[in-house]
């Protein structure tokens, strides 16, 4: 029978089946050395003839060996506006590689907040479409996704916005379950995603979008 030692308390610790102290454990971050833990939101609109595959927001890997762990994800969408007519619609995620820049038309750079102030500074790209919304979403980056979307978050979105209760959003979150076994997204040098509006719009419409994103940045995982 296998035990620990406690070099403190003095206590021992079965494995497996074991009558003796159960073994405390203090879940922590993944520990992120010289790097940290980041936090980023970005809200914006789309609008009348949104094209389809056109890019939202985007997170970038360019470094040459850190790694980027995205631990959750969230996305919130509500209609504002006017449909021509009823269609229904999808906001995806999609991991990208060959991700060498980012876009540089209608972006802006979101905030990134540090979880901690000691952190360094963070080494992600990250870009989202100007708040007021493009028709052409974000544009001039260089990248090459995935065939399918990693989450896709769908609405109808209606010719009349109710106005006899309240307009619920539409709401995802992509938080991989690490302590069942879930792996989170693990994004290498020029890896990344993006997340994009999926079909052309009609000549009226409009939403508002939101996302937010957690990550750590590491020298291993």
């Amino acid at each position: 029978m296998a035990v620990v030692e406690g070099g403190t308390s003095g206590a021992l610790v079965g494995v497996g089946a074991e009558s003796q102290s159960a073994m405390h454990v203090t879940a922590r971050p993944d520990p992120a050395g010289t790097l940290g833990h980041y936090r980023t939101s970005h809200r914006a609109s789309i609008i009348a003839v949104q094209k389809a595959n056109s890019r939202l927001f985007e997170l970038q890997n360019a470094h040459a060996t850190n790694i980027i762990i995205l631990h959750a994800i969230r996305m919130e969408w509500i209609q504002t506006a006017n449909h021509t007519a009823a269609i229904l619609d999808s906001i995806d995620i999609f991991r990208c590689t060959s991700f060498s820049a980012v876009d540089t038309t209608q972006t802006v750079t979101p905030v990134i907040s540090k979880l901690r102030t000691s952190f360094a500074t963070a080494g992600a790209n990250v870009r989202g479409i100007t708040v007021a919304g493009h028709v052409d979403g974000m544009t001039g980056g260089s990248l090459v996704k995935d065939a399918n979307p990693l989450r896709q978050l769908g609405q109808w979105l209606l010719a009349a916005v109710p106005t006899g209760s309240v307009v619920v959003p539409m709401v995802d979150v992509f938080s991989p379950d690490v302590a069942s076994g879930e792996s989170p997204l693990i994004l290498a040098q020029n890896e990344g995603i993006i997340v994009e509006n999926r079909v052309l719009l009609g000549a009226a419409g409009g939403s508002a979008f939101s996302i937010d994103v957690e990550w750590s940045e590491v020298t291993a995982y």
